[in-house]
Formats: structure tokens, sequence, C-alpha cells
């Protein structure tokens, strides 16, 4: 805990309108100042800093505190966090027995600190390279070429590394940094005959990667031209990043999001895109709220970090086939954070960096304004790429399903399920209803642990399914598997092999597998691990009565009853089969394809064979 004198102490130390004067451009006026709020968009101030009082408040949003809660909220930091960074600026000292740090922890600290330190002398070294560079030098070249400016330059701290093999390693040698930490960042690599380092980055557009507190913690290097203006040798990869280490995990970080952080919690929403230049582009045009993950696709640690700022993403990927997959990967991953997504679509030979140049910030403008929710553009996506033949469309339609299951409203299912009809020119949403059905049964068979955009864990879960049969299950299955948990040597049997085959109820097969694992891992069915494995199954209840009751009812017995019921529940399966065979034979013939109810109908007729 830290003392409240030294969080008092802090408090009356803070310049309250300097700190929040570097996120809020504050304008005198009588006393206090006033700026546009951070919190949420305005376009006339209603944002107040009291010095006095050191004090904010807006009259908008009705946010207020002191400096602690305006870091905290702005940073999206906890506490302690807050405290010691604030108590860091304003000179006050935290005890270290307060802080209950042990020794190693102190020393981790004290190393990540030390590691940070070699790489602000690394930026600042590309930083002054590229400021020395003459505009015939390549650095300038692209630069310009891009149309980034001075203003985003600084801003982004965008430098040059040489293309000497050891400019870097003799400047930190020269400001005594040790040459293990900078190979440990990754700025430096061991000569092959041990001799000494040389610079990993050479001759490369230096875009520098900042935590969320603004500490750079790793590079991405774009490579340029020769100083003759020959083009850069075939083995050279477009873009270098910085490898992961104590300071970097690329998959939790996000490029540009120190930089766009008070835009995009003044907006409420963020725009995710791929390219470095693309976000340097956006943020030059006005679109301060531009992110974009480096070196990776987009992560659901990533998906969590924007969660603490935004509430919506707008996804700005290129409109290449590359980036309709990114588009669809990155779906799962805000459903999962409850983000609401949204996709503007560019042409198809366009990124942002491309269209912006066309375009500008108007046409920009237009096509964020425009975007569209994501899950409509997966449907139109699939739809527009799904070819003309009924195979193909039925393909596309089957891969919609993990998507449409990760739709927890069933107001918003129900309307996606009729766009998709509609765009993949069937009458209405029956087929689309039964297809999320089947995937939502066939994720149970397989086991799978349901996440967003892989479909639930089972049908009777999908919202689809009516809430009235959620907990519905066939009194053959049940009386079969209770057979099974009567008598538990059974779990290790062919019947057991042959009921897990033939059970069309995810909850019951799930029920069975756990079942079969708890005999399998402790000898015998131990009760406690199977309900603790069941803890979330809606069949849960039905296991607790049936275990409550006694072994095989009375003129039963558990083996007599599998050796009869498993034949019927076979028969009951293939019915349904046939069924839904003859659904499907129905659909194509009105569809004109003949050739698909042909093969349908030798399929029902093959499985009827089978059943005799």
């Amino acid at each position: 805990m830290i003392p409240e004198q030294v969080i008092g102490d802090v408090r009356e130390r803070i310049d309250l309108v300097a700190l929040i004067g570097e996120y809020v451009r504050l304008t005198k006026r009588g006393n206090s100042y006033v700026g546009l709020c951070p919190f949420h968009a305005e376009k006339t101030p209603s944002f107040h800093v009291s010095p006095a009082h050191k004090f904010f408040h807006c009259f908008g949003c009705k946010e207020s505190g002191d400096a602690f809660g305006f870091f905290m909220r702005i940073e999206g930091v906890p506490f302690p966090q807050a405290a010691r960074t604030l108590a860091e600026r304003a000179g006050v000292e935290i005890p270290e027995a307060e802080r209950q740090d042990d020794v190693a922890e102190r020393r981790a600290r004290e190393r990540l600190e030390r590691l940070a330190s070699v790489m602000e002398m690394a930026c600042a070294f590309y930083e002054q390279r590229l400021r020395d560079a003459k505009p015939e030098d390549a650095p300038r070249q692209e630069l310009s070429q891009r149309n980034v400016n001075e203003e985003s330059i600084a801003r982004f701290r965008l430098g040059y590394a040489p293309a000497a093999w050891d400019a870097l390693t003799q400047h930190l040698r020269a400001k005594g940094a040790s040459a293990a930490d900078a190979e440990e960042v990754g700025l430096v690599a061991r000569r092959r005959d041990g001799s000494g380092y040389y610079d990993r980055f050479r001759n490369r557009l230096m875009f520098p990667v900042r935590e969320l507190g603004g500490r750079v913690v790793a590079f991405s290097g774009r490579v340029l031209k020769g100083p003759g203006g020959e083009p850069p040798p075939d083995t050279e990869p477009k873009y270098m990043n910085s490898p992961e280490t104590a300071l970097y995990h690329k998959g939790s970080v996000l490029f540009g999001l120190h930089e766009a952080r008070v835009e995009v919690r003044r907006q409420g929403w963020a725009i995710l895109c791929e390219g470095n230049f693309d976000l340097v582009a956006l943020h030059q045009a006005g679109f301060g709220q531009a992110v974009a993950p480096l070196g990776t696709a987009f992560t659901s640690a990533q998906a969590k970090l924007l969660k603490r700022f935004a509430e919506r993403v707008v996804l700005l990927f290129d409109g290449d086939s590359a980036g309709r997959k990114a588009t669809r990967a990155a779906y799962p991953l805000l459903q999962e954070q409850g983000l609401r997504g949204s996709v503007a679509r560019l042409p198809a030979k366009d990124d942002p960096d491309t269209f912006l140049r066309a375009q500008g910030s108007e046409g920009m403008s237009r096509l964020l304004a425009d975007a569209q929710g994501i899950v409509e553009h997966l449907i139109d996506d699939a739809a527009e790429a799904a070819g003309s033949s009924a195979a193909d469309r039925a393909r596309a339609m089957e891969g919609l399903a993990p998507i449409l299951s990760a739709v927890s409203n069933a107001v918003e299912l129900e309307l996606y399920v009729e766009r998709a009809a509609r765009r993949f020119g069937l009458a209405d949403g029956t087929a689309v209803r039964r297809l999320l059905r089947a995937h939502g049964a066939q994720a149970a068979q397989q086991g799978r642990v349901s996440r967003p955009g892989e479909g639930t864990s089972g049908a009777a879960r999908t919202p689809l399914a009516p809430a009235k049969d959620r907990v519905k299950l066939p009194q053959l299955e049940t009386e079969l598997l209770g057979a099974l948990l009567d008598r538990p040597s059974l779990l290790a049997s062919d019947y057991a092999e042959q009921l897990r085959g033939l059970l069309t109820t995810p909850e019951l097969a799930t029920v069975c597998r756990a079942a079969q694992a708890a005999l399998q891992e402790n000898g015998e069915l131990e009760l406690s691990a199977l309900l603790s494995a069941l803890e979330n199954n809606p069949a849960l209840p039905w296991v607790r009565e049936r275990l409550a009751l006694a072994p095989t009812r009375e003129g039963h017995d558990a083996e007599d009853l599998l050796q009869k019921g498993l034949p019927r529940l076979s028969k009951q399966n293939v019915e349904r089969a046939q069924r839904a065979l003859k659904d499907q034979i129905i659909e194509a013939r009105r569809a004109g394809d003949e050739a698909r109810a042909l093969e349908l109908t030798k399929q029902r007729d093959e499985l009827g064979r089978s059943a005799k």
C-alpha cells in the first residue's frame, strides 16, 4: 500500500494543468482552463481544469477527478501504476518498504529500465541520422514520395538506420551502453567469429514501436534503396521487425496506440489498419484514432488492449484477398471482447495510404462513414466470392456457420439469417437455420470448446433453438446413457463407443465423453470430477437427477438395455438423416440443380440400404 501522505504529496506537487495539457489543448479562461474533453467527442469545449482545486470536470460527460483519476482514465492503468508514474513526475519518493517488492522484483524492474534506456538511445540515434539526411538521400526521398510531413516525422519519432555495419554499435559503445543489452533487445547481433557485434538494422527507415506509456520497446525498419538509387537486394525483407524480447511481445502491443489513445478514448472507436505507412498517413490526414498490429496478425491480447479505450473498431485492411482473410480472422477476437466491429471496404488494389493520396481526407471520411457491420460484410463478401455453382455457394454458406453461431443476440441473429438467405438466393432462412443447428451439433461431437467465431458447443445452446428446447433431452438417448452411468465399467466397452457415435444431442455427447475421461483418469467414475467437468453443461440437472436414482430400475439390466436400444437409436438417426436429405433434394430441384438432386437421392437410397 502507498501511504496516504505520499499520495497527498503527489497530488499537491503535480501541475494538473501541465499534466492534462499534454493530452488536451487548454485555453485559460478566468482562473481556470477549458478544452475539448478527451473522454467523449464534442465540438464546443466543456472540459474545465481548476489549478487552485487541482480538479477537472467535464460538463458534457460528467467525468471529473484529480490527477490520479485523470491519468488512470486517460492511460487505462490501475491506481498503483498511476501513483508511481505521477510520483516520479512530481519528484516524490515512494518508500521501498511500502512497495513490498522483493529483491528479485526490484532487479527485474531495474533490468527492464536498463534495456529501455538502450532502446531510447537507439531511437535518438536513428532520429538524428534522419535529421542529418539530405533531401536527395534515400530516407528523405522515401518520406517525400509518401507525402510524410515533418510533424508526422516528429510525432512518430521516425528515424534512419545508416547503411554502415556498425554505426549504432559504435554509438552505443560511446554512450556506455552494454553490448549484451543491445543484443538482448535485438538492436545488434554477434559476429560469427566472435570478434564483436554488428547492427541488425541497416539502410532502413525506422519506425519506433512504443508501448502505451510511450516507452520505445521495438523497431520496425523498412528497407531503402542503395546510395546510388539501386533497388535493395531480393534477399532483404521489405520490413524487418525487432524480435520478441523482455520489453516487447508483439502480440500484446499495438503500433500507434500510444499516439492514438487520447483520440480513441475521445471518439469511442478505433481504426484498425495493417501497414506502418498506412497508420502514419491516417494520423497525418486527421484520423488520429488509427492503430495497427505489427509483425503479426491481430491477436486476442491486442483486442483486449483496444477494449480499454474503445467500444467500436472499424477494420480498414487492404482490399485484396489477404485483407479479406484478415477481416474474417479479426471477427471472433472482437466478438470475444465485446467490441462492435465494422468494415470500411477499400478498392481491391488500394491500401489506406494509396487511397488517401488519391481520394484525400474527404474520401476517407466517406469510406469510414459508410463502414458496414462486420457480420453483414462477411455475409456479403462470402456471397460475392462464392461463384455460381450450387456446390460452391453451399460451401461458402457453410463457412458462415461459425460466424453466425457466435452472435448471441437472437434478434440480430434472425436478421443475419434472413440477410444470408437473401444474398444466397434462398426463398427464406430455413436452410440457414438448419445449417447452424448442424454446425452446433458437429462442434459438440468433435469435443470442441466453444469460442466466439467457432460456434456453440451444442445445438441446444444456439440462439436459434427455442428456450423450451434447450434442456429437452431425447428419451431414448437419456435411457441408454443412463445405463452407462449405472454400470460405469461399460464406459470402456464397445457399447459406449457405439453410443457416442449415435448421440445426436451435443449436451449428452459431452456427458458421455466426460464420464469416459473420468473413468480412464481415475480408474472409476468419480462423481465429483464428473460434475465439475459438466459445470456449464445444460444437461447437468439431468445428470444429477439420474445419478440420484437407484442403478438400473427393477427388471432391467444395463447391458440388455444397450443391446436392444442401440439398434433403435441407429434406426432413428437413419430416418432423421433421410428426412434431411429429402428436404435437400426438394431444395435442389427448386433451384433447378438436377445433378445435385440426383446425387442426394443416391445418398438417401444408400443410407436406407445400409440400415437394413
